[in-house]
């Protein structure tokens, strides 16, 4: 059987952006009508350059009487000396040949087309081609227009027989699906060519499938005549030639299928012609007649110029009724013979490359670590409060500061104090000079409502001393000052309870990580890493987890937990408020886990979210 490897669909080609004369009505009025076939030739040129995008010129051969070829070209006086060795080429294996170029990203391509005198002529061109994909789709759409070229230089080629080849076309194009145009052209051929049945079948694996039975829409009940039909197919593909029962008397291929077929069936004449795409066979056509009605030399030309012309479109059908998941086993299944087959150097490199990565990543490991952003505080934070209404009058220190115990960090104005305590003692005495008056007279009522007043003043007196002595606000331990710089608000008022500044001890900090939600069950308290700061990108320091804090935050459109972690040493470069990134160890996991972890934690949620 011929081969029955994948190929680009055939199609009938639309009309391309630089056609040319492909919307001239005066060259299709020409190609239906004229007798001439130098001007049929030239017309059909002129047509099919415009088909194949990027056409830069063409010829076709036709064998004269005395056997000398007869270019016709196009454009008029093109070069064609580049063009005769693939058109010889094709004419000798009697198939199309394509030569691509690479370094001029051009091709030239070349169609076999057997004429009514028995010698073959061919066409050729060379077109714009820059990948293998482009060299296909042009070969396709090259034999696809070669049919006209058969139908009319064939044995088949007059014009009645040209315009029936062209009806069935035309059938075959306008069906809605493949099984619809395999019926109508069964049909129509059978009509046609006066036949009682005619059968198309196609290549499906190693055996000759049927797709349509002329006048039956249904033949799945008559397996025995779908059986033999496909038989007979196969046979025809199997020798890639026509066969014809009665045999010729010279014939030498077997067509003992043919026969069964014909005995059992009561066809007295059976004929097969394959369909042939490019270089393989993709199904055939079987057609019966009566006795005493044999097929003549002509009408086989003309069947053989018809399967030629339909194969391409009829391939083109099936293939676009296939189902999604075939068409990607049959993706697939050319992609493997690239790789498989001979040459396709760069696509092998890519596949050994691609399996190397892969075995790769599912064992190379490394250490999982979780990201933060980190923030340095200080473990104890101590705040310096104003302890009544006032106004300042000193601020000696400003963030960055180091303090010691005891040192005035903020002095504030004491005059008002001084002035009410003045004031009370001043008041006091009074009360002690009367007192001692009331006590004198004996007046006792007097006397104990002096003692109280006497304590009254004596208790303010205490108040205000006390006051005195918070305006000096002093450092409660050695540290550093973090924040509130008070040295341009001299004389500002303060209230009661304002935080005037901030110190942190110098040697003992926090490190504050915000973690994000999806990697928050990661972290474990005790758990080690490493603190780079930003403005000490060179030193890595230790860390080890704390405390985790369970209350998320939410920060630039993702949640985050607060951990607490702490440094494994001290570290004087260090300052409360600065920032950087920490990285905390998990444990050792699988390269392409980590690299992939966050898409699949966004699958399965998503994944949940639509079907869970």
């Amino acid at each position: 059987m011929g081969s029955a490897r994948d190929a680009p669909a055939p199609m009938i080609p639309p009309p391309a952006a630089e056609a040319g004369g492909i919307h001239d009505p005066a060259l299709w009025k020409r190609l239906a009508e004229t007798a001439d076939d130098g001007e049929f030739a030239a017309s059909w040129l002129a047509l099919q350059a415009g088909f194949i995008a990027g056409t830069r010129r063409a010829l076709v051969l036709l064998p004269a009487s005395d056997g000398a070829p007869a270019p016709v070209l196009w454009p008029d006086g093109a070069a064609i000396a580049d063009l005769l060795p693939v058109a010889a080429q094709a004419i000798a294996a009697a198939k199309g040949v394509a030569q691509p170029d690479p370094d001029a990203a051009l091709c030239r391509l070349a169609f076999p087309v057997p004429t009514r005198s028995g010698a073959t002529g061919a066409v050729a061109l060379e077109c714009a081609a820059r990948d293998e994909q482009a060299i296909r789709r042009a070969m396709r759409d090259l034999q696809w227009g070669t049919g006209w070229l058969r139908a009319r230089f064939g044995s088949a080629g007059d014009p009645g027989r040209l315009g029936a080849i062209v009806d069935l076309m035309t059938a075959a194009a306008e069906a809605e699906s493949h099984r619809a145009a395999c019926l109508a052209v069964a049909t129509e051929a059978a009509q046609i060519h006066g036949c009682d049945r005619v059968s198309i079948g196609f290549v499906r694996g190693n055996r000759c499938r049927i797709a349509a039975i002329s006048h039956s829409a249904l033949f799945g009940q008559q397996m025995n005549l779908v059986r033999m039909l496909e038989a007979a197919m196969d046979e025809a593909i199997d020798q890639q030639a026509i066969l014809v029962h009665p045999a010729p008397p010279d014939e030498t291929n077997v067509t003992h299928a043919h026969a069964e077929f014909a005995a059992r069936q009561g066809s007295a004449i059976v004929l097969t012609c394959p369909l042939v795409l490019h270089d393989r066979f993709t199904g055939a056509i079987t057609l019966e007649r009566p006795a005493g009605r044999p097929f003549d030399s002509a009408t086989i030309a003309a069947i053989d110029a018809l399967a030629g012309a339909l194969a391409p479109i009829l391939e083109d059908k099936r293939r676009g009724d296939r189902w999604a998941i075939t068409v990607a086993g049959a993706a697939l299944a050319r992609g493997a013979r690239a790789l498989l087959g001979p040459g396709h150097a760069a696509a092998k490199l890519a596949l050994l490359t691609t399996a190397g990565l892969a075995a790769l990543f599912a064992f190379w490991t490394a250490p999982y670590r979780v990201t933060a952003e980190a923030v340095i505080e200080g473990s104890v934070q101590h705040a310096v409060v104003a302890s009544f209404n006032g106004f300042i009058r000193e601020a000696p220190v400003r963030p960055g500061d180091v303090v010691a115990a005891g040192q005035l960090v903020v002095a504030l104005d004491d005059r008002e104090l001084a002035l009410e305590r003045l004031r009370w003692v001043t008041e006091r005495q009074r009360r002690v000079i009367e007192y001692d008056r009331a006590l004198s007279d004996r007046n006792r009522a007097e006397t104990r409502a002096l003692a109280s007043m006497i304590e009254q003043a004596e208790a303010q007196i205490r108040l205000v001393d006390e006051q005195l002595g918070r305006t000096r606000l002093t450092a409660p331990f050695a540290g550093l000052v973090v924040s509130g710089d008070l040295t341009q608000s001299i004389g500002a008022a303060v209230q009661r309870g304002q935080t005037l500044l901030e110190i942190a001890p110098v040697d003992d900090y926090r490190v504050v990580l915000q973690v994000d939600e999806s990697q928050i069950g990661d972290i474990r308290a005790g758990s080690a890493g490493a603190l780079v700061a930003a403005s000490l990108p060179h030193q890595a320091y230790p860390v080890s987890i704390a405390r985790i804090t369970p209350v998320s935050t939410a920060r630039e459109g993702r949640n985050t937990f607060r951990v607490e972690a702490r440094l494994e040493r001290p570290v004087p470069e260090l300052r409360p408020g600065m920032r950087g990134v920490a990285k905390i160890e998990i444990d050792t996991r699988r390269v392409l886990w980590i690299w992939t972890r966050a898409a699949q934690n966004w699958a399965r949620l998503a994944l949940w979210r639509w079907f869970g």
